[in-house]
């Protein structure tokens, strides 16, 4: 097969890697990627790149589709590498690949049916690589009369090494997801003091990255803007009535959360939450609100983020109404459901330990839609927009990083006394 054919396929296959490895590190929040890709693709709802990477359609068996996507492209270059160097082989292991990326495209075009029609938003940089595989498959269009590669001299010793060369790219992809989910889950469940790029800075970060070159003074600009903004925001009043709670009755330092029980930052801020409250001797409280990104319950919303959110956070109230919210909370964040329906809401009660009878009378009852519908209103009018936010004493935190500054400097205020750090294991 034609040497020039097969190296623009390569070229063509290593764009497609790049762009899933970039839509990998922004499906597990990595600031620089989310802040390069919002660029390209908006930011907050008017992003289909997050709505689509935050959809359960992102994922197929727990593994990220951009994580399939960048094995699929890196086992396509092994094979347009070794074709280069297996001579009359070559235009078989084109047919390979030609095949392999037909099978793409039919997948591609159910993919765009699904942003299409279940989530209502597209992603630009997974509509790219459709147009490479289109691209990909129009090079290697000759390849499609070559021999069966089973049918070439040499041809199963050149698909022993790709399928070898295959294997390698699929672990290195699945150890690359598992390695970033971890960075993700350690990024926001340490509560929140490692550095990272906000939502609400991503206009500032694209700007003075040109300027702010050394990440070291950024993060302590970005650190002074958030401390600036909080101590001048407004004291908000929110009912704690009834509303949930960890910590001490008695704190002087009373957090609010308005959540989203499929957001996946709100589960790795649960965990972080439940590491810090140990730590926080008695002077912090935190109290949980619902604010599912679901249009079903929330007309603040122009598109449902996640589908079967409102369902869970019925749930939530239900469970709460029976003396067991946390474990319920902690049920739904262990296990996170995709698309939840009523059933699966009642099965997490039930396994929360829940009288799912009772919860499914109280999540048909109207007056849970009136208390679900009360806790989203005071969100919209506290300026909630995403999950999580978090108010501190009633003043809302610019960046969910800065949580332990912001509770050091209220608990200066205060008159409390430094928190004290953990002692380090021996």
């Amino acid at each position: 097969m034609d040497k020039k054919r097969l190296s623009a396929a390569i070229v063509i296959f290593l764009l497609g890697a790049a762009v899933s490895g970039a839509l990998l590190l922004q499906h597990h929040g990595e600031p620089t990627a989310v802040s390069a890709v919002q660029q390209i693709c908006g930011e907050g709802e008017a992003s289909g790149c997050d709505r689509v990477a935050q959809s359960p359609w992102a994922k197929l068996a727990g593994v990220p589709l951009a994580a399939i996507g960048l094995a699929f492209y890196l086992s396509l270059v092994c094979l347009a590498l070794l074709a280069t160097q297996a001579g009359d082989t070559s235009a078989a292991a084109g047919r390979v690949a030609l095949v392999l990326l037909a099978l793409a495209l039919v997948v591609d075009l159910v993919l765009l049916g699904v942003q299409a029609l279940a989530i209502g938003a597209y992603c630009k940089l997974c509509l790219l690589t459709y147009a490479l595989n289109g691209a990909a498959l129009y090079v290697l269009w000759p390849a499609r009369a070559a021999p069966l590669l089973s049918a070439v001299p040499s041809g199963r010793l050149l698909g022993m090494g790709w399928g070898l060369a295959s294997l390698a790219s699929v672990l290195f992809a699945l150890a690359w997801n598992a390695g970033l989910a971890e960075r993700a889950e350690r990024r926001a469940g340490s509560v929140l003091g490692t550095p990272g790029a906000a939502s609400g800075d991503t206009a500032e970060v694209s700007r003075l990255k040109a300027i702010l070159d050394d990440p070291r003074k950024y993060e302590q600009y970005l650190q002074e803007k958030s401390a600036r903004e909080f101590e001048t925001a407004t004291v908000q009043n929110i009912s704690l009535d009834g509303v949930p709670f960890k910590g001490s009755q008695d704190a002087r330092i009373k957090v609010v959360e308005y959540s989203d029980f499929l957001c996946p930052f709100c589960r790795a801020i649960a965990g972080g939450f439940r590491d810090f409250l140990p730590q926080a001797q008695g002077r912090v409280s935190i109290h949980f609100k619902n604010y599912p990104l679901d249009k079903t319950c929330n007309p603040s919303l122009s598109q449902t983020v996640h589908p079967g959110a409102c369902l869970l956070a019925k749930g939530a109230l239900c469970a709460g109404d029976q003396g067991r919210f946390w474990e319920y909370h902690d049920q739904v964040f262990s296990k996170p459901p995709q698309n939840p329906g009523r059933d699966t809401v009642l099965g997490i009660a039930t396994a929360a330990g829940l009288d799912a009878r009772r919860v499914g009378a109280c999540m048909d009852a109207p007056a849970t839609d009136s208390r679900l519908g009360a806790e989203i209103a005071e969100g919209q009018r506290l300026g909630v927009s995403s999950t999580p936010s978090i108010f501190i004493n009633g003043k809302k935190l610019p960046r969910v990083n800065d949580f332990l500054v912001m509770v050091e400097k209220e608990s200066g205020r205060l008159g409390l006394p430094a928190l004290t750090p953990p002692q380090p294991a021996h």
